[in-house]
C-alpha cells in the first residue's frame, strides 16, 4: 500500500490503520523531507484505512497544517470513519482543516479555484 503520493504541488497521505505515536513519528519524519523539498499547495490526509487514532495523530495533523498553511496552502481530511470523525470533532481540528467526503471533491474545488486547468 502506498503511504503517500505527490504531484503538482499536492501531497496525499494515506494514513495507516492505527495512527498512534509510532506511526505519527514515522509520518512526521517522512513528511518533513517532502515539505522541505517541495512547494505543497494542497495536503490531503486520507483516513480510509484508519480505525484508531490517539493524540499523536492530532499532533501530526496540526503540525503539518501549520507548515502548509504558513506558506499559503490548504489542508483537507477525507474518507473519515465515524469513530475517527468524533475524535477529530472533539479535538477542534475542523475549525482549521476542511473535511471532504472524497478526494474527487477536493479536485473539483481545485479546478473551480483555477489550480488545475
Amino acid at each position: 500500500m502506498k503511504k503517500y503520493e505527490y504531484a503538482d504541488g499536492t501531497l496525499i497521505y494515506y494514513l495507516p490503520k492505527e495512527l498512534d505515536h509510532y506511526a505519527a513519528e514515522k509520518i512526521k519524519t517522512q513528511s518533513e523531507n517532502i515539505l522541505e523539498e517541495n512547494e505543497i499547495r494542497y495536503l490531503i490526509f486520507d483516513f480510509d484505512k484508519t480505525v484508531f487514532m490517539d493524540s499523536s495523530g492530532i499532533g501530526l495533523i496540526t503540525g503539518r497544517y501549520r507548515r502548509v498553511h504558513d506558506k499559503g496552502g490548504k489542508v483537507y481530511i477525507v474518507n473519515v470513519k465515524d469513530t475517527i470523525d468524533k475524535i477529530l470533532t472533539m479535538s477542534g481540528i475542523y475549525r482549521i482543516i476542511e473535511k471532504k467526503e472524497t478526494k474527487e471533491d477536493i479536485i473539483k474545488e481545485m479546478v473551480e479555484g483555477g489550480y488545475y486547468e
